[in-house]
């Protein structure tokens, strides 16, 4: 019989319409080569991109208006525009506005115009650079963060490795969450937990904490949780040791989602879209000013999906609502605020693979191996009603304030809530030839809350040839964590199987488990003090020293008593030192010591500290490195070394029933990193990276263990992400990627390795204008080889004194992306 499989109604709309479009826009390529184009890239005075600038151009004879904003390079591109002779004007909140007229088009060819922006109130200037067709681009490179706790710097002038993916690179590779958008970062890991979408991301080899890795426009917010891509502006990652800056953390990097904030000029897209299988998906983003004055900002994100993807009977729905306002009281003041509900629906999907030795106490009973990683479209894997149901909640506000062209203040606050409902299959190998039992995941925290707050002032002193980029804040939260009052693990047992013949099983008798009873476990608040200053002599030699106060508390509750806490106080100093050969390139060192809070125990019924929160304790770092801005590349090159204790569940007290979660031993980290962005050739864009990575553990009191390397981390990973654009056919861009992914320890003893795995993926993209508007159609083919991979492999049992399992996920199989942008 062949196989069959139902398609949602969304999904056949799109599967009929992406084909209708994709014919109506074919004949545009035939002779879209005689259209001309203008771009360029617009910077401020300090070189730095300038996003979001609304970009506007005028025919002086007919009055055809065309407009466009800047993406996070700060690049615009008008494409198959007709000739004749144009007014340029670019406008972007708190710089003067530039207007550039007699812009002539011809057809057949192509022209580029860069600009440089300056602040308002300041004197004017504007540089206009014209380059003949084809010149260089800066591709996906950008210039400068997000202003914030780390100032006005560009990156070259950031004495760590930070790379960020703009605005542009999702959309155009189609990502659709933080798992999706890792793979672009090649410096960027992460460790799955009980979902595709409930993940840590980590730097360095070393997985990030709940909260305090992940920021939203700079305010702490939770991870581990339903997270869309299609909501940020730009996702901005800074490697190893952050805390200097940004407060106690996790030494695994500081990730920051930057939301999308109202345009200047009026701006609407519509995306039709198709994923998988079946998943269709419509989604909206629009924004733009009110008034006469433009005084009233607003941007908004809506979108619905939902389908069957890469397995027969499994369901992906999505539903996000994000919306953001702002008012400009005066020239120099902006308040804004967002709100967002994202809603995600996973069901169907593979479950993870939980493995380990079949004893602790027989040093001769076997070791049970992960076996090689099966077809994952294969049902069986996982079970039609179970998975996961994730609804995350979001509420910011802001008041940003331009004392001068040199000084800026900000003062924000964000509260979010993340509620979790898992139930994920269990697949836990009982011996070599691949049998398995399976059974529902339970007990996870169903709900987390986070209030945070951030605030600091930004300013730069010139006095004596000395130049000091100065950053004052305070930022902190609040971290909630909620606990079920009743034991769920009861009777959820399914049945068992082989890998080689998965199994459908019928749901649980007793049902499956509800959000019920529910108590706060755990409370995590701290605050703190930021000063970092960035000193520069003679555009040569720079200094920059950073440090963090903090105080750090911990309240661990029962069901209906507070049973522990702690209240830590501490300094994390973070000393730089630089050189520039030239304007484009330094050389960096860089130490740091990092206070952070401790980890949070397992809620496992054999711990006498279960689901409490361990004391903060303290991490440290040393770095080198080179980076040079776009010529043609923009390159990071790093050494480290990183060090920090870890904790695990040991026998408390020598009880052989009791056990423990607790700090016993030190994992150091010491590799290399380098990563790169630009244009080659004039029209070869690349984005790729690769890191080595030796990461061991220390002082584990178990000998097989110690100095051994950390389970799931390979030595080798990288990424290369690649668009040439095809001459002789304006707008269209032929994609590819390549990602590897080396050899991973699977076990603590490392005695046994899981091979490592190669993907690759190919697609096209192609812009054309109908009735002066712009659409664009994606095509992505995802792992065209079909390669079968384990995404992640972590740790359980970190020191080999108890039963605790190791665990696998699944990668994701060959799957077909396409989409289809218009812009209004």
């Amino acid at each position: 019989m062949p196989r069959t499989t139902a398609v949602s109604r969304p999904a056949f709309v799109l599967q009929m319409s992406l084909p209708f479009c994709a014919l109506l826009l074919s004949p545009a390529a035939s002779v879209a080569q005689t259209a001309p184009q203008l771009s360029g890239t617009v910077r401020d005075q300090s070189q730095a991109f300038v996003a979001d600038a609304a970009v506007t151009l005028i025919d002086t004879e007919s009055g055809l208006t065309l407009r466009t904003i800047t993406n996070s390079a700060g690049q615009y591109t008008f494409v198959s525009v007709a000739p004749g002779v144009y007014r340029l004007e670019i406008q972007k909140p708190r710089f003067a506005p530039v207007s550039i007229p007699g812009l002539s088009l011809h057809a057949g060819g192509s022209l580029t115009r860069d600009l440089t922006l300056s602040l308002a109130g300041a004197t004017a200037s504007v540089t206009v650079n014209g380059t003949a067709a084809g010149a260089v681009a800066d591709g996906y490179a950008v210039g400068s963060v997000d202003h914030g706790v780390m100032g006005n710097a560009p990156l070259v002038d950031q004495p760590y490795t930070i790379t960020v993916m703009p605005a542009e690179e999702i959309a155009n590779t189609q990502v659709k969450s933080l798992r999706d958008a890792i793979k672009y970062l090649p410096l960027v890991s992460f460790t799955e937990q009980q979902g595709p979408e409930i993940l840590r991301p980590a730097t360095r080899g070393v997985q990030g904490s709940i909260a305090q890795n992940t920021r939203m426009d700079g305010m702490a917010m939770a991870i581990t949780g339903g997270n869309p891509m299609e909501q940020y502006q730009a996702l901005q990652v800074e490697n190893g040791l952050g805390a200097a800056m940004y407060g106690p953390a996790n030494p695994s990097g500081m990730f920051d989602f930057v939301l999308k904030r109202p345009t200047e000029e009026r701006t609407a897209n519509l995306y039709l879209e198709q994923d998988g299988s079946t998943v269709g998906t419509i989604y909206g983003d629009a924004g733009g000013r009110l008034g006469p004055h433009k005084i009233f900002g607003y941007r908004t994100n809506l979108l619905f999906g939902d389908g069957t993807q890469f397995v027969e009977g499994s369901r992906l729905r999505r539903r996000l609502a994000e919306f953001a306002f702002d008012i400009r009281p005066t020239e120099h003041t902006t308040i804004d605020a967002h709100y967002s509900v994202y809603d995600l629906v996973q069901r169907g999907y593979p479950g993870w693979f939980s493995y380990g030795p079949s004893s602790k106490t027989n040093a001769a009973a076997p070791d049970y191996i992960l076996p090689n990683a099966p077809d994952p479209t294969r049902m069986g894997y996982g079970q039609v009603y179970a998975g996961v149901n994730l609804t995350t909640q979001s509420t910011s506000a802001r008041v940003l304030h331009d004392f001068s062209p040199n000084w800026h203040a900000m003062a924000g606050g964000l509260a979010q809530r993340l509620d979790r409902f898992i139930d994920t299959p269990v697949n836990t190998i009982t011996d070599n030839a691949g049998d398995y039992s399976s059974s529902l995941a339970s007990g996870f925290a169903p709900r987390f809350g986070v209030e945070s707050d951030l605030g600091y002032i930004t300013g730069v002193i010139q006095k004596f040839g000395i130049k000091q980029d100065v950053v004052l804040a305070s930022e902190g939260y609040r971290f909630n964590q909620y606990s079920y009052t009743a034991n769920l693990a009861a009777n959820l047992l399914l049945g068992t199987a082989n890998v080689d013949a998965p199994k459908l099983f019928a749901a649980p008798l007793a049902g499956l488990p509800q959000n019920r009873g529910l108590y706060q476990s755990a409370v995590v608040h701290q605050q703190g003090f930021n000063l970092g200053d960035l000193i520069s002599y003679r555009n040569r030699f720079l200094v920059r020293l950073s440090a963090s106060q903090d105080w750090i508390g911990v309240d661990n509750n029962s069901a209906t008593a507070r049973l522990s806490g702690s209240n830590k106080q501490g300094i994390s100093p973070s000393a730089s030192v630089m050189y520039k050969p030239t304007s484009w390139s330094t050389a960096y060192a860089t130490y740091a010591s990092s206070l952070q809070q401790g980890d949070i125990a397992p809620g496992s019924t054999n711990l006498i500290n279960a689901n409490q929160s361990l004391s903060p304790y303290r991490s440290k770092e040393w770095e080198v490195g080179f980076k040079t801005e776009n010529h043609p590349l923009a390159i990071t090159t790093a050494l480290f070394r990183l060090q920090r204790p870890f904790a695990d569940t040991i026998a408390y007290n020598g009880s052989t029933t009791e056990n423990i979660y607790a700090i016993v031993g030190q994992q150091v980290n010491f590799g290399a990193e380098i990563s790169g962005q630009g244009t080659l050739f004039h029209r070869l864009l690349i984005d790729g990276g690769f890191t080595a990575l030796n990461a061991r553990l220390n002082n584990t009191n178990v000998p097989s263990t110690d100095g051994k390397r950390f389970v799931g981390i390979p030595a080798y990973k990288s990424n290369l992400l690649s668009e040439f654009r095809v001459p002789y056919v304006a707008n269209l861009s032929v994609t590819g990627d390549w990602q590897f992914v080396g050899k991973r320890p699977q076990d603590d003893q490392n005695l046994h390795t899981t091979t490592g795995y190669n993907t690759f993926d190919f697609g096209f993209r192609y812009s054309h204008a109908i009735f002066t508007r712009l659409a664009t159609l994606r095509f992505t083919c995802n792992n065209i080889t079909d390669t079968r991979y384990y995404s992640t492999i972590a740790a359980g049992d970190i020191t080999g004194t108890n039963a605790s399992a190791n665990t696998a996920h699944l990668g994701t199989p060959r799957t077909i992306s396409s989409s289809l942008q218009f812009a209004f």
